[in-house]
């Protein structure tokens, strides 16, 4: 990990776009989610959900709208670093939340809540200090409080482009997959589980597209790469005009 990973997602919205059009990543791992919470919440009254990591709360909504939760269900805090980013997700969700919405560009240093809920779907690859923020997470947490995240491991095809392209740099990969957060979770002593959660990545296949996820993945590196070696990595996913990626991403769910 290098000490400030991020990555600009305003620089590649467009690029993000079109991976969240062309996958079903989302929708497999709302229904996921929604398995894994059954029956591990109070089934009346309210839920005090933190979302970290929100973006413009779409993924919010979906998961709330999967969960069937009406807004007197729902108490929201939201956690998102970008600021216009996150006054969208306040805008959009204003109006699935009992109370008004906490928001926040990070986790206070000594925690938050209490919360019967942690949702973090696909941020931790570019959080520094990771156990440090997951130990705020854990800590945060009501008893009897559920946490759940998903995030993709070495095994993802996607990753694997990361790590062709940062081998190619001389270079680890700088930013965190599942293995770093199962990692972290058990220095913690966290009590979880974990599964792995299918999803697909199709597209028509033409160099353009394969540039719009590379440039997803890789932002301002892909600049100092080969383009002929990463547009190649997509070949053995190419059936009849389309790139098809079955993949699976890791969900890990801990209880308080």
């Amino acid at each position: 990990m290098s000490d400030n990973p991020a990555k600009d997602f305003g620089a590649i919205a467009d690029d993000y776009s079109f991976f969240e059009r062309h996958a079903t990543e989302a929708q497999e791992d709302v229904r996921a989610y929604a398995a894994e919470l059954q029956g591990l919440l109070p089934a009346t009254g309210v839920v005090r959900m933190l979302d970290f990591g929100c973006g413009t709360g779409g993924f919010t909504e979906r998961f709330l709208d999967e969960l069937r939760w009406p807004p007197e269900r729902v108490a929201l805090t939201l956690v998102e670093p970008v600021d216009a980013v996150r006054r969208q997700a306040i805008e959009r969700l204003a109006n699935r939340s009992e109370t008004p919405i906490v928001e926040s560009a990070t986790l206070p240093a000594a925690g938050a809540g209490p919360f019967d809920l942690i949702l973090a779907n696909h941020v931790f690859y570019y959080v520094p200090n990771l156990r440090a923020e997951l130990a705020k997470l854990v800590g945060s947490l009501a008893a009897g409080g559920v946490f759940v995240t998903a995030i993709a491991g070495r095994s993802n095809a996607l990753i694997q482009i990361w790590i062709a392209a940062f081998r190619e740099l001389g270079r680890d990969v700088p930013y965190n997959v599942a293995e770093d957060v199962e990692r972290s979770l058990q220095e913690l002593r966290a009590d979880y589980a974990k599964r792995s959660v299918a999803y697909e990545l199709a597209f028509e296949d033409s160099e353009a597209n394969r540039m719009r996820i590379l440039r997803f993945l890789l932002a301002d590196y892909l600049p100092l790469l080969p383009q002929e070696l990463l547009v190649g990595l997509f070949d053995q996913y190419a059936c009849g005009g389309k790139i098809e990626i079955r993949t699976t991403s890791e969900h890990f769910v801990l209880r308080k």
